[in-house]
């Protein structure tokens, strides 16, 4: 599993666990992190999320090769990708979210960020939204949130 999750001492642990990708989301993964973060609000026991990354980096962004014919009919027939259901999951969050970040974070890595209580980021951590580069709109309320930081 891609995206593994341990609850302790009040505290449910995320950890993205694809190293050999750099830890980028694939839509089955978007999935996970969705129910793990909703499964965390619902339970009492669990006081506060960590997000991190397994391996040398936090998040490489979106895995593109998850981006093909199948996301673009999923736009077609009007139905949202995996990713806008995350962001309206973390959006809802009513318990405190924290972030470890050491390497780097990109795209969906580095924006999912604006939207933590703390980020602890490490010496080795490098962000990056190459949103402008690739000719798309930036995602996550990053043009707004980033000025106001």
């Amino acid at each position: 599993m891609a995206v593994r999750v341990e609850d302790a001492e009040g505290v449910r642990t995320i950890t993205l666990d694809r190293p050999a990708k750099r830890n980028a989301l694939t839509g089955a993964m978007y999935g996970d992190l969705r129910e793990a973060i909703r499964g965390a609000d619902a339970e009492p026991a669990v006081r506060a999320l960590l997000v991190r990354g397994s391996g040398a980096d936090f998040c490489a962004g979106n895995d593109l090769e998850d981006f093909g014919p199948e996301a673009a009919a999923r736009l077609e027939r009007g139905e949202d990708l995996p990713v806008m259901a995350l962001i309206d999951t973390v959006l809802d969050l009513g318990k405190p979210l924290v972030a470890a970040v050491r390497g780097h974070a990109v795209g969906i890595g580095t924006t999912l960020l604006l939207h933590c209580d703390v980020v602890a980021a490490s010496e080795t951590a490098g962000f990056s939204l190459p949103f402008a580069r690739l000719g798309l709109a930036p995602e996550f309320a990053s043009s707004y949130l980033l000025p106001l930081l």
